[in-house]
């Protein structure tokens, strides 16, 4: 690699463990729980849903993880009391997963977590330095987006 992808390498790892760590300290601080940043984005993904509920099948789709993986997770979350478990009424092999009121708290939290973030980011630039930073940004997401969809 030479010194840009040496550089640009790092400068990516450091941003995304930074990101992570950060919004799970930060959470944990505000709420008080020992909450991951993965569970945050499972109750994330439940808490996105119509009526704040899905299955374990979607979960798994929209985290691109795979089922058990999320099975186990959401064994987790239940057992901190941050979502439930019911039988599907349509199809009583399907199990549905909704957020218990602490559930909806963490999800509600995580979006305030993230509309500061993103405020306090954006206060650092000067507005022709956001656009160069949006269309740096889109072109990493894109670049992203087309390896994991191949």
């Amino acid at each position: 690699m030479n010194d840009f992808e040496t550089s640009l390498n790092r400068m990516l790892a450091d941003t995304f463990n930074n990101i992570l760590k950060y919004e799970e300290v930060s959470l944990r601080n505000v709420l008080g729980v020992p909450v991951t940043i993965t569970e945050v984005h499972i109750i994330e993904a439940v808490g996105n849903q119509e009526n704040r509920e899905t299955t374990i099948s979607r979960i798994a789709s929209l985290l691109n993880i795979s089922k058990p993986t999320a099975t186990v997770a959401v064994m987790k979350l239940e057992q901190k009391g941050f979502v439930v478990k019911k039988p599907c009424e349509r199809d009583a092999r399907r199990i549905i997963v909704s957020l218990t009121d602490m559930g909806g708290r963490i999800d509600r939290m995580h979006r305030l977590f993230h509309a500061k973030m993103v405020k306090n980011i954006s206060r650092q630039f000067a507005d022709a330095e956001k656009e160069v930073l949006l269309r740096a940004v889109k072109t990493l997401s894109e670049f992203f987006k087309s390896r994991v969809e191949a």
